[in-house]
């Protein structure tokens, strides 16, 4: 990647380039990372840190195109002792979350719902 900017650039990549994931943090920012946690595949990647001597943990999750759902709550559920209230979890997560995400021949099946609520948006 390219950019004129200063950046700190954290990513994971599967050997195979089918999937990978980065997380960019301006050199303006005084962020300090203390833990990366990598997915081999390049699924995911997550980085905590400190900005102003606050905690934050960013997770950004490339989901596969089958079983998402499934695949993002293992996901949470193994880096579960990392994760709280200073979380920001994005990504492609390749499933519609509300009926806002999809189109009219999809459903939100019961994995999504059950995907929502470990979001805590369910």
């Amino acid at each position: 990647i390219e950019t004129r900017k200063k950046l700190k650039i954290y990513q994971a990549n599967g050997k195979q380039k089918k999937a990978g994931v980065a997380i960019l943090v301006s050199d303006k920012t005084d962020f300090k990372p203390t833990k990366i946690k990598r997915d081999k595949e390049g699924h995911y990647i997550m980085v905590k840190g400190s900005i102003q001597q606050e905690e934050l943990t960013i997770l950004n999750i490339y989901a596969p195109n089958t079983g998402a759902p499934r695949f993002i709550k293992q996901v949470l559920s193994d880096l579960q002792r990392d994760l709280d209230s200073h979380t920001i979890i994005m990504g492609d997560f390749n499933t519609p979350l509300s009926t806002l995400d999809r189109s009219m021949r999809q459903k939100v099946n019961k994995d999504t719902q059950e995907l929502n609520s470990a979001l805590g948006e369910g």
